[in-house]
């Protein structure tokens, strides 16, 4: 098997027969004596290393877009206009352009010796396209361990076959011993990794669904407050000690704690008790929309939480059972549209922010994931003028979105402007924003309009039953692995993984080696 890296994995050469010069491709396509073919296979390959070149520095260019951009500082988190403008960029929509930024911070920074093979046109662009979907589901450390084995083979003339095969034992190998983690609906909280060397630890909160979107909406809220509280603070150049000041040097950072560090730290410092900051009183409002058969005990569709995640029919029973109040939100019988309603005062009506919900789960921005159901506003795309209410944008559905608190902010500064066509205010259709970002790049998005029709409840039942069946699955492997101690399930794994790769069953004698023998066309 050969010498061995810096993990345990023992490394084995992956080789070609032949080196892949230009004459072998030629010979590989059999175009024998013509040749304007052989001319033309010749020009293929040197346009695929080409591309594949162009490729690696469009991936370079990206992770420099973010990492040097003064106003995101290398955090993709909060880099929305930038991930909007490198989308428009792209001519791709903003989660595709998402997907290449991490897929681009992956190849240059955890894999960098196969990306100067793919810079270099060795690694074909479709070769290190399958590389990044096999390891898109490791931890970091297995990327880099993939990446040491992988650019010690012969990439540039090893076949597509060679090449997939073995990185689908390589991936294998590095994952062996992983215990399958199957969605229980459980109650727990347990330490799930330790690292003495940087000194951290993971905790894992597990629950329903309700209740951990309520402790973390409760969690948001509170450190929302707490941060007001510090840039109160700091502004004003109050004495004494700051709120939740874990390190002592909010004065000398001279900013508030990010909402993520809040969070940590109310949480593990005061079990969220937030004294001496007041904190504010908030009605967390659950949708939960569910289909009447289902609510009979007829049917077993799933509901919709907050329009977004799909809940078992035992939760949505159950949640709607614990409520007083119900909402009724008229629709088109055929279409699931919510019908309009208007407001004659700034602030919209109660039926109407009910269904800013349901058409916006997500901000409206484009690009953006964030749930609305925390700390959401809704915004007049054309200003309401509070002087004179007549003159300004109206409070209805057509004129209100609902933006998550950066992007309103975005918007409010006149880094976005969203504007939509006054020629259809009625709101029956599908509503499409214009958004221009920066003042010269523009795109366009689309509300949500289906309330959960019987089409959408038919498909969540079926896609909700193989999640069941998937789950037990799940579960019963789980429990299997779970009884073999780790060392052994490592051990065990792998060598099943090895003699399952080199040693595979066969049916038939394999065909008898001759002089011509050699692996498929890399192409």
């Amino acid at each position: 098997m050969g010498d061995e890296l810096e993990s345990d994995i023992p490394v084995w050469p992956v080789r070609a027969r032949h080196e892949l010069t230009e004459q072998r491709i030629v010979e590989a396509a059999e175009v024998g004596g013509d040749v304007d073919q052989a001319t033309r296979v010749r020009g293929i390959h040197r346009t695929m290393r080409e591309r594949t070149m162009l490729y690696a520095e469009q991936m370079r260019l990206l992770t420099e877009f973010f990492t040097r951009d003064p106003e995101v500082e290398g955090c993709l988190d909060v880099a929305d206009v930038s991930a909007m403008k490198a989308a428009v960029g792209l001519r791709s929509s903003t989660h595709r352009a998402e997907a290449l930024i991490r897929d681009a911070h992956r190849s240059v920074e955890l894999m960098p010796r196969t990306f100067e093979a793919l810079a270099r046109g060795d690694l074909p662009e479709d070769f290190h396209q399958y590389l990044l979907r096999r390891v898109r589901r490791l931890e970091d450390d297995q990327v880099r361990d993939v990446d040491a084995h992988v650019a010690v083979w012969e990439l540039a003339s090893i076949s597509r076959s060679q090449f997939e095969r073995h990185v689908r034992l390589i991936v294998a190998l590095v994952s062996a011993g992983t215990i399958t983690s199957p969605r229980e609906p459980e109650r727990d909280v347990r330490l799930e990794h330790a690292d003495p060397a940087s000194g951290t630890a993971t905790l894992s909160v597990s629950g329903p669904i309700p209740e951990i979107t309520a402790l973390m909406h409760r969690l948001d809220m509170s450190a929302r407050d707490v941060q007001r509280a510090q840039r109160h603070a700091l502004e004003s150049g109050e004495e004494g000690p700051l709120p939740f000041d874990i390190d002592e040097n909010l004065r000398e950072r001279g900013s508030a704690l990010s909402l993520a560090t809040l969070r940590y730290a109310i949480l593990t410092r005061s079990m969220l008790d937030i004294d001496p900051v007041q904190e504010t009183a908030t009605l967390h409002k659950i949708l939960v929309t569910v289909p009447a058969m289902t609510l009979m005990g007829r049917e077993n569709a799933p509901g919709l939480l907050n329009g977004t995640t799909p809940i078992s029919a035992d939760q949505a029973r159950a949640l709607a059972a614990g409520q007083n109040t119900w909402y009724r939100i008229l629709t088109d019988p055929i279409t699931g549209a919510y019908l309009p309603v208007t407001a004659e005062t700034y602030q919209p009506t109660a039926q109407m922010r009910l269904q800013l919900r349901l058409r916006h789960p997500l901000c409206a921005a484009p690009g953006c994931t964030r749930p609305t159901v925390l700390a959401a506003e809704d915004d007049h795309l054309i200003e309401y003028d509070h002087e004179d209410p007549g003159s300004g944008g109206p409070t209805s559905l057509w004129n209100l979105h609902r933006l998550c608190w950066l992007h309103h902010k975005q918007k409010t500064a006149g880094q976005t402007d969203p504007t939509r066509d006054v020629e259809d205010t009625s709101c029956r259709e599908p509503v499409e924003t214009t958004w221009t970002i920066d003042g010269d790049v523009a795109t366009r998005t689309r509300a949500d309009h289906d309330l959960l029709t019987p089409i959408i409840a038919k498909t969540l039942a079926a896609t909700w039953q193989s999640h069941e069946r998937l789950h037990e699955e799940a579960v019963h492997l789980r429990e299997e692995e779970q009884a073999t101690p780790p060392a052994d399930r490592v051990a065990q794994e792998r060598r099943s993984i090895v003699r399952r790769f080199f040693l595979p069953p066969r049916t038939d004698p394999p065909p008898k080696r001759s002089e011509t023998w050699d692996e498929p066309p890399p192409f």
